[in-house]
């Protein structure tokens, strides 16, 4: 009962907070939705509306999504760096904020995703900062044949494993990564640990296929086990108290 009512005052007076109105726009867990957190700034209708979104945006997960990030860009700089220029590409990238901390002219970078307003939204902030060197395109990170690039230095995978449901789609994934790269490439990811209410998120709110948002939270070295299969050492893990961020290298 008690998620029954949560969900109602969410789709009612939640959405005087923008944050909850883009939860169900484009689901809680799209990177337009992850965009919104990252900025933390509350926003709304009236000053109800950004009390509840300081609540919403407050949220004990989302800080722990901040503070990913933070871990990520710092592993993202440190892989190109190893690199002399080189092709990173972003295989779930949302609006990727994330990819214009690293220095201008460091890399070329193709961020893909399968949401059309957020790569939209991704080359505007492209134009907005003189950015030649970044690139987002719309693709299906399941279909190696949609990928915009077939050749990769550095792969980037952030708050994507983190929201995948079956294991097979992580796997296709690491797949499909792994016929793009050579030895001594990298691949840089985030994964979801924990959450301290599952059931709260399913009964209440929406993922970005606008269904019960269901979250299967895994540990890291579950996914770099599979990721052996395909050649690919962990050289680098942090974690806060619901995420994880590595690297790997394909030896």
């Amino acid at each position: 009962m008690k998620y029954f009512i949560l969900k109602i005052f969410l789709k009612t007076i939640g959405r005087l907070s923008d944050g909850v109105k883009i939860g169900w726009r484009t689901g809680f867990d799209s990177g337009i939705m992850l965009e919104y957190i990252y900025e933390n700034k509350p926003r709304g209708f009236g000053p109800i509306g950004r009390f509840l979104d300081k609540l919403y945006i407050s949220n004990e997960v989302w800080d722990g999504v901040r503070s990913r990030r933070e871990f990520l860009i710092k592993q993202i700089q440190e892989a190109v760096a190893s690199f002399e220029k080189p092709q990173l590409y972003d295989l779930a990238a949302g609006m990727g904020s994330y990819l214009f901390f690293i220095d201008r002219d460091k890399a070329n970078i193709t961020a893909g995703d399968f949401e059309p307003e957020a790569v939209q939204r991704g080359n505007g902030k492209v134009s907005e900062a003189g950015r030649h060197d970044i690139k987002f395109v719309e693709h299906n990170a399941f279909n190696k044949d949609s990928y915009a690039v077939q050749e990769a230095d550095i792969l980037v995978s952030s708050g994507f494993f983190d929201i995948l449901v079956k294991d097979e789609e992580i796997k296709t994934i690491l797949k499909n990564g792994s016929e793009i790269t050579k030895k001594g490439s990298k691949w840089v990811f985030t994964i979801q640990e924990h959450h301290p209410d599952l059931e709260m998120i399913k009964k209440t709110m929406i993922d970005l296929h606008k269904g019960d948002w269901e979250l299967v939270p895994r540990k890291a070295e579950i996914l770099t086990e599979w990721a052996k299969e395909y050649g690919w050492e962990l050289v680098k893990l942090e974690r806060n108290e619901f995420f994880a961020v590595g690297t790997m290298v394909k030896k």
